[in-house]
């Protein structure tokens, strides 16, 4: 009789651990997903950021610097436009 409350009991440790285990896991999952969400909505909240100031920075400099200089920048400046258009979509 002693003999199958020590099984019982030992087996009633081992599932109680496996559960345990599995509450620890179930949490730590959470918390990465919570925290990759978190991290996406901060790159996105950055790349907006950088799109209107690249956005400001190249209609001020359009309207400041002429010629062939200016149309190079403003080609530059649209292509991390596009640059940063992708890394939103």
């Amino acid at each position: 009789m002693e003999e199958l409350a020590k099984k019982l009991l030992k087996e009633l440790k081992k599932n109680l651990e496996k559960i345990r285990v599995q509450a620890i896991g179930s949490a730590k999952i959470q918390k990465s997903h919570n925290m990759k969400q978190e991290s996406k909505k901060q790159g996105e909240t950055a790349i907006e950021s950088a799109k209107k100031a690249l956005s400001s920075s190249s209609q001020t400099l359009e309207g400041a610097v002429k010629g062939q200089f200016g149309k190079k920048v403003t080609e530059a400046f649209e292509k991390q436009q596009q640059t940063l258009d992708k890394l939103s979509s």
